[in-house]
């Protein structure tokens, strides 16, 4: 039998935990749906495969800042922030910044065809079920969360940013 520990003074928080916990026995989704990502939460992002293969390991992550980030390449909106995101990452990932974005296209080759349009340094990956329960939980593109160096998910926006937006990221580096 697992255990677990919840952590955090918030009654609030905890019950949102247990209550999430609970609904797993239920739920035919699993954890990813069962408990909605919020705010000052510790998140551990489920198994995600980038397009060249690599499984992110994201226990290796802890120590950075991680800007995860919902797109299409159908997206306007995500068109106009994707260069602002990609500049905002080559300019700080020296300072512990890591960018991962999953892609809603209906195709990889779709999704790989704008990576390459875009000639984007930051990482990709296709949404597979977990991610896109994660993705349905707030409807609209772009979605972008930030995990702190601790775990805890410290940001979500769900419109277009512009580049004064994108750089106040820089407050958790």
């Amino acid at each position: 039998m697992a255990s677990f520990t919840i952590r955090g003074r918030d009654p609030r928080s905890r019950r949102q935990v247990i209550v999430g916990l609970l609904s797993l026995a239920v739920h035919p989704k699993g954890f990813s749906q069962a408990l909605r990502w919020s705010i000052g939460q510790q998140v551990t992002p489920p198994p995600l495969t980038l397009f060249d293969g690599t499984l992110v390991d994201w226990g290796a992550l802890r120590g950075k800042v991680i800007v995860l980030e919902f797109w299409a390449a159908w997206c306007p909106f995500c068109a106009r922030q994707n260069p602002i995101l990609d500049r905002f990452y080559r300019d700080h990932q020296s300072r512990g910044l890591d960018v991962i974005t999953v892609s809603l296209d209906k195709t990889k080759e779709a999704a790989l065809a704008y990576m390459r349009k875009g000639g984007y340094a930051f990482k990709a990956a296709m949404a597979n079920e977990a991610w896109t329960a994660i993705y349905q939980q707030r409807k609209g593109l772009p979605q972008l969360f930030v995990i702190d160096r601790t775990g805890k998910l410290v940001m979500i926006e769900i419109r277009e940013l512009m580049e004064e937006d994108i750089r106040e990221i820089t407050r958790f580096l």
